[in-house]
């Protein structure tokens, strides 16, 4: 099963860490037609390209954690391992050497592309090469052979077509959750411009599987799919699928309507992050961020059970462990007009405190883009555990959204909503919280890109800092968290109702 993803893990130790002063300048890079550019620079005669960029444009993911110094790239059987500042890495069970280092700069991973690109192009089904020369990158244009989709309403349901150079086998089946999954026989999936097709109107998710043989579309409709047929349609070639009697109706911005239910603010969903055998951050004097989070949760919905305008949902309520995509579930299955997830912060700088709100959208800066980055690590860490369980990788190690999600693919349905929840909690922390006031800003986090409705990640301080740590294991404190998180949902409902 010829398929790639991607894990990183870093430890930012300057002492490890060459220091180089070229200016940054970008290269080329060619693929199906077009031309995109990723950062770059130059140590002596050697060209470094940014693998975090190239790996977006490959339709890839790299996950950043603070701790660890490995950084591990897997594709199908194949494993490359690095470690920064390290000219050697192994591929498998074979030790080679890129003559340069890998390196670290400005939040992103660097590789020298003269040495590195030849084994990429080993394991990746692309054909990558790169020109000296030109300072180009290319990947072979001609490669794919299922190359779009489209989705489309029409007057009794969705049209679905998937673009082919050529007529190819294919079959569709449906799985539990209103998957519609269309395997192509030897098809070879342009995968970064199928999975730019995401349309939040019509569908929770998007995924591609590339194989060795084969190809895989799966789509997760937003209704059940009831009734459907297929065919094999020419000038140009493309598998057309009609799903028919979709029960939903759009209104006039083109965004489903809800049928049914009211149009009240009045599930509200609060999730305490991490819990179980995940501790999240530890403080100097031992304080634990699951548990800290999970007593600010349990005063704030006390408040709200106490508020007869709301109904409120926990993703936990006890010390266990819950997935990121089990949190998730929790939220889009209560129709939950409200998300709020609570963590406390850490970084490897003690001196660092204050509090953050953060909701959903590209990372303007170093320092949003870490805490998304920190926070993500924790649901690749679940991904882990659950592929070291399986005792092998298997099919279902690879469904999960994060592995076929671009980063730059983030839901924006709800994006003002959320931004104008998050300035309410600023405003209210503000007034209550003594401790540094970080403000609000945005970052790509996996468990807000999960669920549909506005939704909120807070720090609420940082755990690794002593003086936030004390406060965070606070009872007054924890107190003012909750309800200053409490008058910004009234504030919210007030406003959107």
């Amino acid at each position: 099963m010829r398929r790639f993803c991607v894990s990183i893990s870093l430890i930012l130790l300057a002492a490890a860490m060459p220091l180089w002063v070229a200016h940054g300048k970008t290269v080329k890079v060619t693929i199906s037609g077009g031309v995109e550019s990723i950062q770059s620079f130059k140590q002596k005669e050697m060209t470094y390209i940014s693998f975090s960029e190239l790996v977006e444009i490959l339709g890839g993911l790299l996950d950043w954690e603070i701790i660890g110094h490995q950084i591990s790239y897997v594709s199908d059987t194949n494993r490359f391992d690095f470690v920064i500042g390290s000219p050697f890495f192994r591929l498998n069970d074979s030790l080679y050497n890129l003559t340069f280092p890998a390196a670290y700069r400005k939040g992103q991973l660097y590789l020298p592309a003269e040495t590195f690109v030849p084994f990429l192009d080993r394991i990746l089904p692309q054909k990558i090469t790169w020109s000296k020369d030109s300072k180009t990158l290319r990947v072979d244009s001609e490669y794919f052979n299922v190359t779009d989709l489209a989705i489309s309403p029409k007057a009794n349901g969705l049209l679905i077509e998937l673009f082919l150079t050529s007529s190819l086998a294919y079959e569709i089946f449906v799985t539990e959750g209103n998957w519609l999954n269309i395997s192509i026989r030897d098809g070879l999936l342009n995968s970064r411009r199928i999975l730019s097709r995401r349309d939040r109107r019509y569908m929770y998710d998007l995924k591609t599987h590339q194989a060795t043989g084969s190809g895989q579309v799966s789509i997760r409709l937003r209704r059940n799919i009831e009734k459907w047929n297929h065919k094999l349609a020419y000038d140009p070639p493309r598998i057309q699928i009609s799903i028919a009697d979709v029960d939903f109706e759009l209104d006039t911005l083109g965004f489903p309507r809800k049928v049914g239910p009211d149009d009240k603010i009045d599930v509200i969903v609060i999730d305490p992050g991490h819990g179980g055998s995940d501790y999240g951050a530890i403080g100097p004097s031992g304080a634990r961020e699951k548990d800290v989070v999970l007593n600010i949760a349990k005063k704030l919905a006390k408040l709200i059970r106490k508020d007869k305008q709301f109904k409120v949902i926990m993703t936990r309520d006890r010390n266990k462990t819950v997935t990121l995509e089990e949190r998730a579930d929790v939220a889009n299955q209560a129709g939950a007009d409200l998300f709020i997830s609570i963590h406390a912060n850490a970084t490897v700088k003690r001196h660092v405190r204050g509090w953050n709100v953060f909701f959903l959208a590209p990372a303007k800066n170093d320092s949003a883009r870490a805490v998304a980055q920190f926070e993500n690590s924790f649901f690749l860490r679940e991904q882990s555990a659950f592929a070291a369980h399986q005792g092998s990788h298997t099919e279902d190690d690879f469904d999960d959204p994060i592995l076929t999600i671009l980063n730059e693919m983030i839901m924006t349905e709800f994006q003002a909503e959320s931004h104008d929840f998050a300035m309410m909690v600023d405003r209210e922390f503000r007034r209550s919280l003594k401790t540094r006031a970080r403000g609000v800003d945005q970052a790509g986090f996996f468990m807000l890109n999960m669920v549909f409705t506005p939704s909120v990640l807070v720090e609420i301080g940082f755990i690794s800092n002593k003086k936030d740590e004390k406060l965070l294991k606070s009872g007054k404190y924890q107190k003012a968290v909750a309800e200053s998180i409490y008058k910004a949902i009234k504030r919210f409902k007030a406003k959107y109702e």
